[in-house]
């Protein structure tokens, strides 16, 4: 860009903009019910409604701890697919497949001997990934 450009781009006017009023309005609530009776009836009954039956519910708090599953790709698909047409979350049907399967002592050791023969693949797999990573390290 020539010097005489530059100049002109630099001793441009840019136009002057009002300033703005940017402090918050408080909305009056009255003012939107009364101009939309319906919705606000509607959203009285079922706020009513859903208020009548929460209460209805005996709800025990339960503690929850976040933690992250790696699995088979094809598995996680299968078991996404299961929890999709079901309506319930990965979480939940692992939880209850395991409170399940622990009351069920056949079951149980059927499903720790399949655990660990996957545990050990697994280690087996990474192991062979280490050494692979540290021979490369080494050739360079």
């Amino acid at each position: 860009m020539s010097d005489d450009a530059l100049e002109r781009l630099k001793q441009r006017q840019r136009p002057v903009v009002p300033v703005r009023d940017t402090s918050l309005t408080p909305i009056n609530l009255d003012n939107l019910q009364s101009k939309s009776p319906d919705i606000s009836t509607s959203r009285n009954l079922e706020a009513q409604n859903s208020t009548s039956i929460i209460e209805s519910i005996p709800i025990e708090p339960i503690q929850t701890k976040q933690s992250t599953l790696r699995l088979e790709a094809q598995l996680s698909d299968r078991l996404l697919s299961v929890c999709r047409e079901n309506g319930i979350s990965r979480e939940v049907l692992l939880e209850a497949l395991f409170q399940h399967y622990e009351s069920d002592p056949d079951a149980w050791a059927a499903i720790l001997k399949e655990a660990k023969r996957k545990g050990e693949h697994r280690q087996h797999i990474a192991n062979y990934k280490r050494a692979q990573s540290m021979m490369q390290r080494f050739e360079k």
